[in-house]
């Protein structure tokens, strides 16, 4: 009886708008590098896949395949032009669009996640790696300064305020 190889595979899961997903294909790019040894799969939604590996080349990355997972639009929907409407569908569709494709790969290739690397929007990641065993790493794309609004955000409404009003109003965002 041989034994067979074990190959790391690090799952990553994009979050499809703005400048989510091409920082963590870029880091997926340099753990490739690091660790050829390691296969890595980017999950991401068709429509940002094609956007984001027109200017990421991931040739040469044999370790590394890129997935696209359901965006939750009907087949042959018209997007309105408002961008809430294709985030609002993608959230209605997640997480079950990820972990249906997931399993797909996996019964595909017969390499099962040993690690999840996701954006950290993707709330469901976590729990995921739990029912599944394995570590799980958020992958926060933006700098220092969302980061620090988001965990001080109480904190800042509190100065802000006095007896309940807001000092100012904030009329365009």
């Amino acid at each position: 009886m041989s034994a067979r190889k074990y190959t790391p595979h690090v799952v990553a899961f994009a979050f499809p708008f703005g400048s989510h997903p091409t920082p963590l294909l870029h880091l997926i790019q340099w753990l490739a590098t690091a660790l050829p040894g390691t296969h890595f799969s980017y999950f991401n939604t068709a429509r940002s896949n094609q956007r984001v590996l027109s200017k990421v080349n991931l040739h040469g990355y044999d370790n590394v395949k890129a997935y696209d997972v359901d965006d939750g639009a009907p087949a042959g929907h018209v997007f309105s032009g408002n961008p809430m409407e294709a985030i609002e569908m993608f959230i209605k569709a997640t997480p079950e669009n990820f972990r249906r494709r997931l399993e797909d790969v996996v019964g595909e290739t017969g390499m099962k996640a040993t690690c999840f690397l996701t954006d950290a929007f993707l709330w469901f990641s976590v729990e995921m790696a739990e029912e599944m065993g394995i570590p799980w790493v958020a992958f926060w794309t933006s700098g220092p300064t969302p980061v620090s609004l988001h965990m001080y955000t109480d904190l800042i409404h509190s100065r802000l305020k006095e007896n309940g009003e807001w000092f100012f109003v904030i009329d365009t965002v």
